[in-house]
């Protein structure tokens, strides 16, 4: 008997039953409708990870998601462990399906301090959301119940996401990531990290998969409000090894940067 999964229109990305997390049509990715986009387990390990050392102080500054194989649509538990400290903790999380690891997940946390350095940045800032209307357009995605597409609010801020080459755009999360629960900052951010590859994409995707195999987040702020700026750069080698790079912003400007390392494949007609 196959895994259950919600069938009916989705309100969510998870759900929480018992023991496991249950992951809805709106967790699917674009590479297979029986795997997630990386989206959703980098945001569900964030907010696992958050949840461990919730009112502590702590704020979440690296996050290094491993994708050891495509995550499921299907039934998972999460096994977490929180690592000593006083003023920086780590926190390892790892998501399995009928107990195989899909997905290891660790977050650095840091126990705020607030300082006056009057520093500013010399990143250029997006164009705001109000002033950005274009959703992001793919050649060869469908447009279907997915977390990339009706998960995930898009505007194109800068470049063209239906061509080659850098681009930039804000993100939303439209709905809540776990069912009934308060999606956090850095879920959102986590959330909005992994679309760099298909936001700055070099190669067709109707003749290559390009997915990525990992994802490192750093902030150096969770993001105010509810958009995420992703302005992404992604580059491939004659190897069939890919590099993305992000900075992400929030509309007072940037808030951290993210890596994916992409394995790069030609589809098989």
């Amino acid at each position: 008997m196959s895994d259950p999964i919600s069938t009916t229109a989705s309100d969510c990305v998870f759900q929480r039953r018992e023991q496991h997390l249950h992951p809805t049509g709106l967790s699917r990715g674009p590479w297979s409708p029986d795997a997630q986009h990386g989206g959703a387990p980098a945001a569900l390990v964030a907010a696992l990870a958050e949840e461990a050392l919730a009112g502590e102080g702590y704020q979440l500054v690296r996050l290094t998601l491993e994708l050891v194989r495509p995550v499921p649509v299907a039934p998972l538990e999460s096994t977490v462990t929180v690592g000593g400290g006083r003023t920086v903790r780590r926190v390892s999380v790892c998501l399995q399906h009928q107990g195989r690891p899909v997905a290891e997940g660790l977050a650095v946390l840091v126990l705020t301090n607030g300082i006056d350095t009057g520093q500013a940045t010399d990143e250029a800032p997006l164009p705001a959301p109000g002033d950005c209307q274009e959703p992001v357009t793919i050649p060869g995605m469908s447009r279907e119940e997915s977390f990339h597409y009706t998960a995930m609010e898009s505007r194109v801020a800068r470049g063209r996401t239906d061509r080659p080459g850098p681009a930039a755009a804000w993100l939303r999360l439209t709905v809540p990531l776990i069912e009934d629960r308060t999606t956090t900052a850095t879920a959102r951010a986590a959330a909005a990290a992994d679309f760099g590859n298909g936001l700055s994409w070099v190669l067709p995707l109707d003749r290559y998969l390009f997915a990525n195999t990992d994802l490192t987040v750093y902030l150096q702020r969770p993001p105010l409000g509810e958009w995420v700026g992703v302005d992404s750069q992604t580059w491939i080698e004659p190897s069939g090894i890919g590099l993305t790079r992000s900075v992400l912003h929030d509309e007072q400007g940037p808030i951290g940067v993210a890596q994916q390392n992409l394995l790069v494949r030609e589809r098989r007609p």
